[in-house]
């Protein structure tokens, strides 16, 4: 029996030390552990940094954005302004060289006449010619008849040209999506961080909150482009049909 209790004895120090053989080889693995993690924590709070002040300066860049759009408007606004006045001079100046046309019809059928009653007055007929070398009202009133068309045209092309701005303002609209949504994952990631912090973040973000935002269900054309065609209103239908980019899209950005 004592032999047995003796037996049991050694065993359980073998077993004893085995454990201790086991915990050296263990204790290097977690002190290992351990200062992997020291070196690791700062590094993530480091990121947790970057994050925050990426975060907090989202809203600066909506708002440069919101900026551009503006700017870009009121130029475009100004700029057909300037065209309608144009036009409007124009058609004036037309109406008014009808007028002189009609006149100088009559002038001329005036003239003819004249010539009729001083037919053998040398001096006279000399004189109606030298008056018909000398008018250029007809020739002039022409020639700037001939020039409508073209400035017609060119304040066309103008107004055509200033889809640019719509597609401009398609485009930073996409932009500004893009970016709040972006503010929003971001945001999700520093949860960890102060919530302090975090409801500050929101409360400055809701303050400086762009200005150019789509109604919920608006559509945009993040690749919208110049085209200087006649069938505008086509490409304005194949922008409101579609579809504004996914989550699934966005969450990319992060994977």
């Amino acid at each position: 029996m004592k032999n047995l209790n003796m037996s049991q004895l050694f065993d359980k120090l073998n077993d004893v030390k085995l454990l201790f053989q086991y915990g050296q080889k263990v204790v290097p693995v977690l002190q290992s552990l351990v200062d992997f993690m020291q070196e690791t924590v700062p590094l993530l709070e480091n990121i947790n940094h970057s994050i925050a002040d990426s975060t907090a300066k989202i809203p600066k860049a909506s708002d440069q954005i919101n900026n551009v759009t503006n700017a870009t408007e009121l130029a475009t606004t100004e700029i057909l302004d300037l065209v309608d006045a144009i036009s409007n001079n124009v058609s004036s100046i037309e109406n008014r060289l009808q007028e002189i046309n009609c006149a100088e019809a009559r002038k001329a059928e005036i003239m003819g006449k004249l010539k009729s009653f001083v037919s053998g007055n040398q001096e006279a007929e000399k004189l109606l010619e030298e008056y018909a070398s000398v008018d250029i009202t007809a020739k002039y009133a022409e020639e700037i008849s001939q020039m409508f068309p073209r400035i017609k045209d060119d304040s066309y092309n103008i107004t055509l040209s200033l889809q640019v701005q719509d597609i401009t303002s398609q485009q930073l609209a996409a932009v500004d999506h893009l970016i709040d949504s972006v503010q929003e994952r971001l945001a999700s990631l520093i949860q960890d961080i102060d919530e302090t912090q975090i409801d500050e973040f929101h409360s400055e973000a809701d303050k400086n909150e762009s200005g150019i935002q789509a109604p919920e269900g608006a559509t945009f054309d993040p690749n919208a482009s110049y085209n200087k065609t006649d069938n505008r209103q086509d490409m304005v239908d194949a922008v409101i049909n579609m579809e504004k980019a996914s989550q699934a899209e966005i969450d990319k950005l992060f994977s």
